[in-house]
């Protein structure tokens, strides 16, 4: 008999296969097309008389307008974030680390009676129990057991507001695996990981590929006698291979893709080895016949929605959508970003309003804020919810640090790294695009004049000409206005060096809608402020 595990994970409440910012464009991706596309799949795998487990593995609640809207503006109908697995017919579902964004009330109230929740790991500090879900699930079929684990990675604390995450403890998943590998593999004939975390180091060479911090162990999972097949998430990768004769997956982001990973349970082979990127796992699926197990991608965009989920949520999606499309404010002038890679060289009149905001509700003297992705639309002159929440997703409050004008200096050349130069040509370091794209860590800053020479060594670059027309002081200690994210050391970690003065309390959506209401008509101060010199 075949074990064939199904899997998707970080879809962040993308369902709909539309562009949140222009509703009429079809969108590459959305949970209904892949409920589509499992509802076919193990459709043909339980014909085949194959043990067929499903996976929803993490960062489910919150990443869309939808997120916010059912967090927010609807918590009455947020049950709707538990009945829609249930009904996609996940078996198991797993703790990504957005899912506590919300904070651990709200988390409680939508999973704690959730039967498919395994969570091993993270734990109630006084019971050193699981605060919700069971650390694994044991599945049968025809005389068969697999066991299922769910783990989540133990470096949320370095990332969440800690109001969020209050009395949790996140222990370490690999130690946690290990010891219930060992005591379920004397039980069962498979056990399977599914953990929200990817991996620190390629998994054809175990070369280095980001710095080894606890974020990402799925290397170190892998390679624990006796797992079966490992599914992962966080890193938003396409990944589908066979390690060490151990099925892998990681199905990207959005609900693009669909992992797929099978496993002969009579007679485990040695496998079909494929390597760690989409491209080369086209391959795979002809060699899908070949001895197992066996690991795969299905892309989900030549998949068409779920006509049922779409009729079923039908009125939640208008009510949503009127609320999307209420204005929040007036600019003065259009700051729609036509180019987000160019605007992170030059500048611009969106990145302006944005750090102008945070000055203004902090009273900082310097402010850094960033592009978080290529697809951000910028604002219009009528300004809509949809533009807000589109452009800026993330529930971040801000965060005022001190920092001496030494660390400004050093925390820029961190930034100035994001650049490389090649044939007289910008480009962005690899490191910001591989293993996964990180735009989201290089920012723009307000508050004073500065330049990047890029013809000189990384960690000497950067020029500071003036703060605020003053001369730039190195010891002088400034008041730096960033979000909570990048405030814990996130994509720079200079800043986790600065001593915290002020935590807010709102989020900074919340701040930019506020503030539009306040300046109807806004410009922002045209700030021209940074230039790169090639």
């Amino acid at each position: 008999m075949k074990l064939q595990v199904l899997s998707t994970s970080d879809s962040h409440t993308f369902w709909w296969a539309n562009n949140i910012i222009d509703q009429q464009t079809s969108a590459p991706y959305g949970l209904f097309r892949a409920a589509s596309a499992l509802s076919v799949i193990e459709g043909l795998a339980r014909t085949e008389g194959d043990f067929v487990i499903k996976v929803e593995n993490g960062d489910f609640i919150q990443g869309s307008p939808l997120g916010a809207y059912l967090a927010k503006q609807a918590p009455e109908m947020a049950d709707i974030l538990r009945k829609i697995p249930e009904e996609i017919g996940y078996d198991v579902r797993v703790l990504g680390n957005h899912e506590f964004n919300y904070g651990r009330k709200y988390l409680e109230g939508l999973l704690a009676h959730d039967e498919t929740l395994l969570n091993a790991n993270v734990l109630d500090a006084v019971s050193n129990q699981p605060f919700i879900g069971q650390a694994y699930r044991i599945f049968e079929k025809k005389g068969k057991k697999v066991a299922v684990i769910g783990l989540t990675t133990k470096y949320v604390p370095n990332r969440e507001q800690p109001a969020n995450i209050e009395g949790l403890y996140f222990d370490d998943p690999v130690k946690v695996a290990r010891k219930l590998v060992k005591k379920l593999s004397k039980r069962v004939d498979a056990v399977v990981i599914a953990y929200h975390g990817g991996f620190s180091r390629n998994l054809s060479t175990d070369a280095l590929l980001e710095a080894e911090t606890g974020e990402n162990q799925g290397n170190e999972l892998l390679k624990i006698p006796g797992v079966s097949a490992l599914v992962t998430g966080h890193q938003h990768r396409w990944i589908a291979g066979v390690y060490d004769g151990v099925p892998v997956s990681q199905p990207g982001y959005r609900a693009e893709a669909i992992g797929q990973l099978t496993v002969e349970l009579d007679d485990q082979g040695e496998g079909v080895e494929a390597a760690d990127n989409f491209s080369e796992n086209e391959a795979v699926a002809d060699a899908w016949d070949a001895k197992l197990p066996a690991a795969r991608l299905v892309k989900t965009d030549d998949w068409p929605e779920s006509a049922r989920y779409v009729s079923e949520l039908a009125a939640l999606q208008v009510a949503m959508d009127e609320w999307l499309d209420e204005e929040v404010g007036r600019l003065g002038v259009d700051l729609t970003l036509a180019d987000v890679a160019q605007a992170r060289q030059t500048g611009h009149g969106f990145v302006d309003l944005i750090n102008q905001v945070q000055l203004a509700a902090t009273g900082a003297d310097l402010a850094a804020t960033a592009l978080f992705n290529d697809e951000m639309p910028g604002f219009l002159k009528k300004v809509s919810r949809r533009q807000l929440l589109g452009n800026y997703p993330f529930p971040n409050t801000l965060v005022t640090i001190a920092l001496t004008g030494a660390q400004v200096k050093e925390a820029l050349e961190v930034n100035a790294g994001y650049f490389d130069l090649e044939n007289g040509q910008v480009s962005v370091n690899k490191s910001y695009s591989y293993p996964k794209k990180q735009d989201y860590n290089y920012d723009l800053w307000a508050g004073l004049n500065y330049r990047f020479d890029l013809t000189k060594p990384l960690g000497q670059r950067v020029r500071v000409e003036d703060v605020a027309g003053q001369p730039f002081d190195l010891k002088r200690t400034y008041r730096v206005a960033v979000n909570n994210y990048r405030a814990t050391g996130a994509g720079n970690p200079v800043f986790a060096k600065g001593k915290i003065l002020e935590r807010g309390k709102c989020p900074l959506t919340t701040l930019i809608a506020d503030f539009l209401k306040e300046h109807e008509g806004f410009v922002p101060e045209k700030q021209g402020n940074f230039h790169l010199d090639v």
